[in-house]
């Protein structure tokens, strides 16, 4: 009897990782920036405005890639769809770059990085 509580206890130990730490954050970041880039270029590559898809780079201006305001709003429609999350209108309308979008995205706790 002594012996089966002894294990059922120890199936019921709460375990945790190292030093207590859940979700690992690189940089103050909760998701990684390289793969939040990765899958916004994605995203844009696959819409319709942008004719010559080499030029979806992090650095290049959003308008520069063939994106008018209407196509950047359904672009991050998408976005919002991919991460499970709602960015505000002025949040969107502050986007120039893919980065700008990537610092937002991954500095968002909740957004989905699976």
């Amino acid at each position: 009897m002594f012996i089966a509580r002894r294990a059922a206890r120890a199936c019921l130990a709460r375990s945790y990782q190292k030093d207590y730490i859940v979700m690992p954050r690189t940089e103050g970041h909760w998701a990684d920036p390289e793969d939040v880039t990765k899958r916004i270029i994605n995203i844009i590559k696959a819409h319709d405005a942008v004719k010559d898809p080499s030029k979806v780079q992090p650095e290049v201006s959003l308008s520069e890639m063939g994106l008018s305001d209407l196509d950047i709003v359904e672009v991050f429609f998408e976005v919002e769809k991919d991460f499970f999350m709602e960015l505000s209108d002025d949040q969107v309308e502050s986007f120039k770059t893919i980065n700008d979008a990537v610092e937002v995205i991954s500095n968002y706790r909740f957004a989905d990085n699976y």
